[in-house]
């Protein structure tokens, strides 16, 4: 009898583990489990892409994001008042066939964006407070068009040659006075879209990746870029939700992970949602997500993995409008450091106030080398402000009204030149289907368009190891 109630004990305890593991389907009611062929974390420009894709293929899917809204960096806001958009994260979208039917798949018309110049433009150093007489932005010129044509291998990814050149790990600045490209230093450096961190000191890889042939054409002007008719870029993103919510969680954040080490043999991820944790069994995971360690921890990294992400670093960026202001709607506010090289400002900064649609509001961007609170960045913006008002000799209002904020950290995730030298790019590419897990945010390319392609042309591969 005694040896017959230590095993139905061990029997007991053997189950209730197995009960308690939240990877185990025992450990969830039957409507909480979803079985899936693909699960898609991330709900920003290419999860939500490769989520619709999915679903018009007429394959089955869930896709989870962590905020209670698919864009990702792409936010508007909504003028109480008038109803008028601002959009403050992504602003434009490259003309090409995959941007232009995505936006017709979901019924959002698409007009030319154009880059009107401010009537007045004013170049000042929002450190001293003095305005630059005389500055000249430039433009991209035949210099650089030069050498980015030297690198064709960059222009969608780093798909690097065994041995990489040298010249690829300069810094920028020093890129710069070895090809003598001081005509195309200021529009390669902050005139660039959201440029993040310590422009003179990024590696000549990352600038030749960013600011690819498609970037060149669209800073041109006329025709190479397009936005939404009616001026919402979130509008994109709340039809496809529309469409697609019975397989959309968001709100929700993946918690634990098991992943095979067998091609095909699948995934399972446990979900916190506001309804309570859900399991997803899947065949495939397609990550929208910035790999970074952090991130990565309920996803239970291997050696392999964990020694090729961990080289991954982010910028800390962020973005915002502000009204109540007093200053010119008339103007864009340009920070051009006066006694730097190149005009390049020193960190932190706002590279500009630039006036949105809603009448009285500005656009800014903020680059920093640490994370930084809201209130710090908007109390910055207060006196930068300040500073431009006695530059155009106008009177500051009370105080400056703060409409809307948004970290975009980690922004522009990069390896070291060391890392790069020893093959970091050609492992980095080496995880894609390893775990049956796939990588499609912005490792490879930056902006909606670049990435929306990227997916497209990613996915056949992704749906033929599903099987």
């Amino acid at each position: 009898m005694k040896t017959f109630i230590t095993l139905s004990g061990s029997l007991c305890l053997a189950f209730s583990a197995l009960a308690a593991d939240p990877l185990s389907e025992a450990s969830y009611s039957p409507e909480d489990v979803i079985r899936r062929d693909y699960v898609v974390v991330g709900g920003g420009a290419s999860g939500t892409y490769a989520a619709a894709a999915l679903h018009d293929k007429g394959k089955s899917f869930v896709l989870i994001e962590r905020n209670g809204r698919l864009g990702g960096q792409t936010e508007t806001y909504t003028d109480p008042s008038t109803g008028t958009k601002a959009d403050y994260g992504v602003q434009a979208y490259n003309n090409d066939s995959i941007t232009l039917d995505f936006f017709a798949r979901f019924k959002v018309p698409v007009a030319e964006f154009t880059f009107p110049p401010p009537s007045t433009p004013v170049y000042a150093d929002f450190t001293t407070g003095d305005l630059v007489k005389g500055f000249k932005p430039g433009t991209v010129g035949s210099d650089y068009i030069a050498q980015l044509n030297r690198y064709p291998y960059l222009h969608h990814g780093f798909l690097l040659p065994d041995k990489v050149p040298e010249d690829l790990l300069l810094p920028w600045g020093k890129y710069i006075e070895k090809y003598s490209l001081q005509d195309s230093a200021w529009a390669t450096t902050v005139a660039r879209p959201a440029p993040p961190g310590n422009l003179l000191e990024l590696l000549a890889i990352y600038v030749f990746n960013a600011l690819n042939p498609e970037e060149v054409a669209l800073g041109q002007g006329r025709g190479a870029a397009i936005q939404p008719a009616r001026h919402d870029n979130s509008e994109l993103y709340e039809n496809v939700y529309n469409e697609l919510k019975a397989n959309v969680l968001l709100s929700s954040t993946v918690i634990a992970a098991r992943r095979s080490n067998t091609r095909g043999g699948g995934v399972q991820l446990v979900v916190k949602t506001p309804t309570g944790n859900k399991l997803i069994i899947a065949k495939q995971l397609l990550l929208g997500i910035q790999p970074l360690l952090d991130t990565m921890k309920p996803f239970g990294l291997d050696s392999k993995e964990q020694n090729t992400l961990s080289k991954l670093k982010g910028y800390p960026y962020y973005t915002g409008l502000v009204s109540n202001t007093g200053l010119s709607d008339d103007s864009w506010y340009t920070n051009v450091a006066a006694n730097n090289q190149y005009n390049v400002p020193s960190l932190p900064d706002f590279p500009f106030f630039k006036p949105t649609p809603i009448k009285g509001q500005f656009l800014y961007w903020y680059s920093a080398l640490q994370p930084t609170l809201r209130e710090q960045i908007e109390s910055e913006a207060t006196a930068t402000i300040n500073k431009l008002h006695a530059i155009a000799g106008t009177k500051a209002l009370a105080k400056p009204k703060f409409d809307a904020f948004a970290n975009h950290s980690p922004f522009h995730i990069y390896a070291s030149a060391e890392d790069i030298a020893n093959g970091f790019y050609r492992d980095l590419y080496a995880l894609q289907g390893y775990r049956n897990t796939w990588y499609i945010g912005a490792m490879f390319v930056l902006g909606s368009s670049p990435l929306w392609n990227a997916t497209a042309n990613l996915l056949p591969e992704i749906i033929a190891a599903a099987g």
